[in-house]
């Protein structure tokens, strides 16, 4: 059986082994409510407060469920960009009467922090556009936020305001818009465009949240994870993910609360499924999962990294590392506690 792998939510804290209980010789661990996640096997610490479980797998990707194991917990009750702006409590205009390509002005009108992801995708105004910062938003509070524009071929038409597409982005083009420029970031959306075939006059990204084409094409995908983490009889306690495609670790994102992972849950998910149906790999013969110390191994790159602030307000604050062959991306609240971490290949 696969072990149990803990990730470390805080990827701040190096991580420390500790020994989990073992069966007595010659006794078989119970059986869990499903044979990919078996509750009953071993397990290794990595700090005191999460703990990663065996993978649930499909063609070339491998999703491992982070769970905390904190006694005692303080959760915040972020609003999240889908929930604010289905209840009129946040509006997403363009920056002034011109716009601005890579800013937005957001008004948060509800009494509630607003915690926005990278990559989260929004349509409307004079292009469509993802936000560029994981970043917090505080209640009653008008900014700007940074974006970047994911279509490409329109800076006209349309009303002023935006409305949620109820998506992330895959995974590669997040990583370009929290790493890289403007231009990278096209070039990304014209590439996954042109893997989903696609077409449209404007270049822009919203078919690859929106077309049924892209549904009908990660489903065996969404079937067979979302298939699994149904089995996980601690998904109550789950609070993020360790990413592998191809046997190889390619993200790590964990959230400060089960609370807040589930807000967010089905949009990383799909956001893994649109990255691993256009990632090479022999469909006849499942990638093999990595092993416990390949996430370690990743997990420590992190660690080490040198981090930097670019975001810095009295909601929270935004830090980013780019070392080691590896890129992050890490948001504290008010209260200095962690709301977000994410490390990515």
């Amino acid at each position: 059986m696969i072990r149990r792998v803990l990730a470390a939510c805080a990827l701040l804290a190096l991580p420390t082994a500790v020994s989990a209980q073992q069966p007595k010789p010659g006794q078989k661990p119970k059986p869990g409510k499903n044979d990919q996640v078996n509750q009953a096997a071993n397990r290794i610490a990595l700090d005191k407060e999460s703990v990663v479980l065996e993978p649930i797998k499909h063609a070339n990707l491998a999703v491992f469920p982070v769970i905390s194991t904190a006694k005692t917990r303080h959760d915040t009750n972020y609003l999240v960009l889908d929930e604010g702006m289905e209840k009129h409590l946040v509006q997403v205009v363009e920056k002034g009467e011109g716009g601005d390509v890579n800013h937005l002005e957001l008004r948060n009108q509800s009494d509630r922090p607003l915690f926005l992801m990278a990559g989260e995708v929004v349509i409307g105004g004079k292009q469509d556009r993802i936000i560029g910062k994981n970043t917090i938003v505080a209640p009653h509070v008008t900014e700007q936020v940074p974006v970047f524009c994911v279509e490409h071929g329109r800076w006209s038409g349309r009303k002023a305001e935006f409305s949620s597409a109820q998506a992330l982005a895959h995974t590669e083009l997040r990583k370009k818009a929290s790493f890289e420029d403007q231009g990278e970031v096209w070039k990304e959306v014209a590439a996954k465009n042109a893997k989903r075939k696609l077409t449209n006059d404007t270049d822009t990204y919203r078919g690859v949240t929106q077309d049924s084409t892209v549904k009908t094409s990660i489903a065996s995908y969404d079937k067979a994870i979302r298939g699994g983490l149904a089995g996980v009889s601690e998904k109550d306690q789950m609070i993020g993910f360790v990413v592998a495609l191809g046997g190889k670790v390619v993200a790590i994102e964990t959230f400060g609360s089960p609370a807040l992972f589930q807000k967010f849950q089905d949009k990383l998910l799909r956001s893994y499924f649109v990255e691993a149906v256009d990632h090479t790999h022999d469909a006849a013969k499942p990638a093999a999962a990595p092993a416990p110390a390949d996430i370690t191994g990743f997990h420590e790159k992190a660690a080490r990294a040198k981090r930097s602030v670019v975001l810095e307000k009295k909601a929270g604050k935004t830090v980013q590392f780019d070392e080691n062959d590896v890129q992050g991306s890490e948001v504290e609240g008010e209260d200095g506690k962690p709301v977000y971490r994410g490390a990515y290949e």
